[in-house]
């Protein structure tokens, strides 16, 4: 019974644990109400008490805050990822027409987070009806939809982007080249509940202000919301390697760089490599093609490249490599990989050099910069 009650409890506090991680804590300041739009009673609508329903839904964990000064520098910001969101109405505009009444309300919303730069929503929302009440009552109802899209913003880990939305399989996100996104670019994602890493996603088509991705991998599914950030890099990969080619038992010891900003699924590449175990050793220089697919944590990509080989003073040797490899990343600098392929190198018409070449097995890390 003892331990039947200890299990309880330890599942209770367990439940009551996930329960927090997955709320966002939020506190609402709301500014008075400025004295043009007192007349008119606003905080005496339901409607206006209620658009701010949002910040209370799923997810949400919130409170009032008494108002103590306007400059919010002087309230405090929650230190374990929650969010202050400043409430204000700016003004408030009547227009009588014949039968009709309309008024514009103007709202300004600021929401502040420890470690990130404050963000200031500002929008209007008309209502009409045949007395003051009732478009007022429409003006609040209208707001609610855009306070909607403000608390859908807001997330435990403040990101400078966000996915936007999802469609036909690829992620929107709120970036694009104003940002300084390239095609190839990787990201981050944070889910808004918990603020964790949840996965990558690679940019697969970037316009002046959105980006669509299409995910690496992902430890969870992702919402609209989710913050992403950009692995920053110059796009910059040193390829390190040794290969042991058979038939012909060499020791091929070899590296390359690739340059993978703008690109997709291929990307060029220039390298050298050095063959021990020849009569007289050899280096190899080439460039060539390298093509990418991401398949969960294990990138795979084909290699083909050519060029021409330096021995015994001079350059003796054409030919390249085929190979596939096979790698896993797990920091966003470097990679390790294993690699299968053919190589061949044919000597120049030089009966006193032989051509050489074979299948290879080969490991090697990858860093990028």
């Amino acid at each position: 019974m003892r331990r039947l009650l200890l299990l309880s409890v330890f599942i209770f506090l367990s439940a009551i644990a996930f329960a927090q991680d997955a709320e966002i804590p939020i506190t609402i300041v709301e500014f008075p109400i400025p004295d043009q739009a007192k007349a008119y009673g606003i905080s005496e609508f339901r409607s206006f008490v209620e658009m701010d329903r949002p910040f209370m839904g799923d997810g949400f964990s919130a409170k009032f805050a008494p108002f103590i000064s306007e400059n919010i520098a002087d309230y405090p910001l929650d230190s374990e990822g929650g969010a202050t969101v400043f409430k204000k109405v700016v003004d408030v505009e009547k227009t009588d027409s014949i039968g009709t009444v309309f008024f514009t309300v103007h709202f300004q919303y600021t929401v502040c987070q420890e470690g990130a730069e404050p963000k200031e929503y500002t929008f209007g929302t008309v209502g009409n009806g045949t007395t003051d009440e009732e478009a007022l009552d429409k003006c609040f109802r209208n707001a609610a939809i855009h306070v909607s899209d403000i608390a859908g913003s807001i997330t435990i880990h403040p990101s400078e982007f966000t996915v936007s939305s999802m469609v036909s399989g690829e992620y929107i996100l709120s970036c694009g080249k104003k940002d300084k996104v390239a095609k190839g670019d990787e990201f981050h994602v944070f889910s808004k509940r918990n603020g964790q890493d949840i996965g990558k996603l690679y940019a697969v088509n970037v316009k002046d202000d959105v980006t669509f991705a299409q995910p690496i991998h992902l430890k969870d599914q992702i919402i609209a919301g989710d913050g992403v950030e950009r692995v920053r890099m110059l796009g910059i990969g040193a390829n390190f390697y040794y290969d042991r080619i058979f038939g012909d038992n060499l020791n091929c010891m070899g590296g390359y760089l690739e340059y993978f900003r703008f690109f997709r699924f291929f990307r060029f590449l220039a390298g050298t490599e050095y063959i021990n175990g020849l009569d007289d050793n050899c280096w190899n220089i080439y460039g060539g093609l390298k093509t990418m697919w991401h398949l969960g944590y294990l990138d795979l990509s084909s290699i083909i490249y050519i060029g021409r080989g330096y021995a015994d003073d001079d350059w003796r040797y054409t030919g390249g490599s085929v190979k596939l490899l096979a790698e896993i990343t797990p920091m966003d600098w470097l990679k390790f990989g294993l690699e299968a392929g053919y190589s061949k190198w044919l000597a120049d018409h030089d009966d006193e050099y032989s051509n050489y070449g074979g299948f290879l097995l080969g490991a090697g890390i990858t860093l990028r910069f």
